[in-house]
């Protein structure tokens, strides 16, 4: 039987619990759940007992300062992802500055109006379903860019920005992810969106692409990771090709857009939400 451990975070408010969720999502926590009280918020997240005995330093390191671990319980085997969609997930609608719209769901939800990009995922995560800043952004960065060409998504996650790109129009999309959970949910959305003959899934790190290249490349993760990550998009990305992130705070920002300038990737436009930030730059190399 495989055991789970529920790991319960007390945070101040619903703004830090979702900072800590995305510093969760860079580790195969399988779903996270919230309540929230006039004092404070309550952020819970599910992962394999085996996965958090290897993460776990790391991973307590990484919200330390955002809020305070009350517990970590092994409970019985339980399908999370199924428990969770079903009781917390709800559609999300993005809006843009153009007025279209998309409209993120899940399988059992109705269809939107026509004029509405429909993206079905089979959700896994908050971090993973437009739920978050950070995503819808992300969206809006894609939708403002008139050629999409031959995409890249690193940290595919459940493949909202794959759809998302190939709906709006790109030719093509190789989606990335390191964890096996991921690679099978972008898959899953892939067929719900009948797009699998236009999208390609791969598990690895960003290394699984070395010798392709694309017009635009999305990364939605975190600094460190971009910043690791950044002299491999340079190499992957054609001359006049944009690069849109995002994944870190407003803090954050002057870092990544000085080490973009080492590649001749500069930065064209910058978009926020709350403390989180998305860019979008482009290669002049």
């Amino acid at each position: 039987m495989r055991h789970y451990t529920e790991l319960c975070i007390e945070c101040a408010n619903d703004e830090m619990a979702e900072i800590i969720t995305a510093f969760l999502a860079d580790y195969p926590f399988e779903s996270f759940d919230t309540d929230t009280s006039a004092e404070s918020t309550t952020l819970r997240g599910y992962i394999l007992s085996e996965s958090w005995a290897e993460c776990r330093t790391e991973a307590l390191e990484s919200i330390a300062d955002y809020g305070t671990v009350r517990s970590e319980q092994e409970i019985e085997s339980e399908n999370w992802n199924a428990t969770w969609e079903a009781e917390s997930f709800n559609p999300v609608e993005v809006e843009c500055e153009d007025g279209r719209k998309i409209l993120i769901r899940a399988p059992h939800h109705p269809a939107p109006a026509a004029d509405v990009m429909d993206v079905v995922v089979s959700p896994q995560m908050s971090f993973g379903s437009g739920h978050h800043h950070t995503t819808r952004m992300m969206c809006r960065n894609i939708l403002s860019l008139t050629h999409l060409g031959h995409t890249l998504d690193v940290g595919c996650g459940t493949g909202v920005l794959s759809i998302v790109a190939l709906k709006a129009g790109a030719e093509h999309v190789d989606a990335v992810d390191i964890d096996p959970w991921s690679t099978k949910s972008a898959s899953e959305a892939a067929a719900l969106n009948a797009i699998e003959n236009k999208m390609d899934v791969l598990l690895g790190t960003v290394e699984v692409i070395v010798g392709r290249t694309y017009d635009t490349i999305l990364a939605n993760i975190n600094r460190n990771i971009i910043l690791g990550d950044l002299e491999r998009y340079a190499a992957a990305l054609n001359k006049g090709g944009h690069l849109v992130l995002s994944g870190f705070l407003h803090e954050d920002v002057e870092s990544i857009v000085e080490a973009c300038k080492v590649y001749n990737i500069e930065l064209i436009d910058k978009i926020s939400e709350e403390e989180w930030v998305s860019l979008k730059l482009v290669n002049n190399k």
